[in-house]
């Protein structure tokens, strides 16, 4: 007879966090996104759906986590079938026509019967028809352990949620061509301009493939730091007082914009990484030759952490793809740094975020912005009217 013991200590009763503390942190997790389908009775039911995964090979198995309270989960419950529909890329007002309650969610939505019965979502990246194996309780949620019976997928990317945002995954592998290709642009701008010819960038790199650098040569021709001759061929675009204006403008734009949306409601844990990133660039030494890469990734941090308040990875790498401190690297001499650094619109603006005043924050990216494109443009000028 199997015999067993009570712990020697008292259980442990869990103290849970805050469940809005939960929702923000767990929403930081990227996860692919699914709708969920079967059909009871001759209806049709389906929900959006991320808490889903591949349980095991041997057997096949699908997990997936649905509310109680959901009309889509009580028709599992009866049905004992269900389909995983994997969103691609362009389905993001699918997801959210899904994720609603009430209503036919099949009026106008494209789909098939499978030969089990149930709703396949025409053009979906990947489905899978499962057989309810077993199921458990979890919170407020019921967790369905099915075998996987048919599977069927095509090319294409997913669809991606991300903190509360539907949006796509970027390939690992065409975002670090983009972001070395763009350093190299940057830091590569020798008068007259040098051809920058995809093949030789890929060895340069030690990339593989030269289509990622060809790719990301178009992109920063939309980003204005590229330009393409007659021939064909790409340049570096020559750093003109109009492209400042027009990068820094556009910087100051969202920077306001994020600030008059989300500064007084932004959650405590965003705004203290705000804060911690502005104290992290005020606390940088005097600015010389040895410590200047240094401050110019301080910098950049504390920006796109402002606009990261908005909660949109989108917007953050939208202005990201605005800054280029690697131009004023190389520009800028100690002594510009120096006065650059001793001016006192960065203190100004990380002690407004901290307070969560807006318009004393608005006020400070403007005299930045002003500031910053002045001390651009002189040293332009000295260049003699172009970097």
């Amino acid at each position: 007879m199997l015999m067993t013991t009570a712990p020697s200590h008292a259980p442990l009763v869990p103290s849970h966090v805050d469940k809005e503390v939960f929702r923000h942190v767990s929403g930081h997790f990227a996860s692919g996104v699914t709708v969920i389908t079967t059909r009871d009775s001759g209806q049709l039911f389906g929900t959006t759906a991320s808490a889903v995964s591949s349980l095991s090979v041997e057997p096949p198995m699908m997990l997936v986590c649905l509310n109680r309270s959901s009309t889509t989960h009580a028709a599992i419950e009866r049905s004992g079938v269900y389909a995983v529909n994997i969103l691609s890329e362009a389905q993001g007002a699918l997801a959210r026509h899904f994720g609603r309650s009430g209503g036919d969610k099949f009026e106008d939505v494209p789909y098939r019967l499978s030969e089990e019965g149930v709703p396949l979502i025409e053009g979906a990246l990947a489905t899978l028809v499962c057989v309810v194996r077993e199921t458990a309780l979890g919170g407020s949620h019921t967790i369905f352990l099915g075998d996987a019976v048919a599977a069927e997928a095509q090319g294409g990317e997913p669809l991606a949620y991300y903190r509360g945002k539907f949006g796509r995954f970027e390939k690992e592998a065409e975002r670090r061509a983009y972001e070395l290709t763009r350093e190299f642009v940057l830091s590569h701008r020798e008068m007259p301009a040098p051809e920058l010819d995809p093949d030789t960038i890929t060895a340069e790199l030690g990339l593989r493939q030269a289509q990622p650098v060809h790719n990301a040569l178009v992109a920063l021709t939309v980003e204005s730091l590229v330009s393409r001759r007659a021939d064909g061929a790409f340049v570096p675009t020559a750093i003109t007082p109009e492209l400042v204006d027009n990068l820094y403008d556009a910087r100051a734009t969202i920077e306001t914009g994020v600030v008059e949306t989300f500064l007084e409601t932004a959650h405590d844990d965003e705004l203290r990484r705000v804060i911690a990133a502005g104290e992290g660039l005020l606390s940088t030494p005097d600015i010389d030759e040895r410590n200047v890469d240094d401050y110019l990734a301080l910098h950049g941090a504390f920006h796109r952490a402002l606009v990261g308040l908005s909660g949109s990875a989108q917007l953050v790498d939208t202005y990201r793809r605005l800054q280029i401190g690697t131009v004023w690297r190389t520009a800028f001499d100690e002594a510009t740094w120096r006065t650059y650094f001793g001016n006192d619109v960065i203190p100004a603006l990380v002690d407004a975020v901290a307070r969560r005043d807006v318009d004393a924050a608005k006020v400070a990216i403007a005299d930045f912005t002003s500031y910053f494109k002045a001390a651009v443009k002189s040293v332009i000028a000295e260049r003699g009217g172009a970097i």
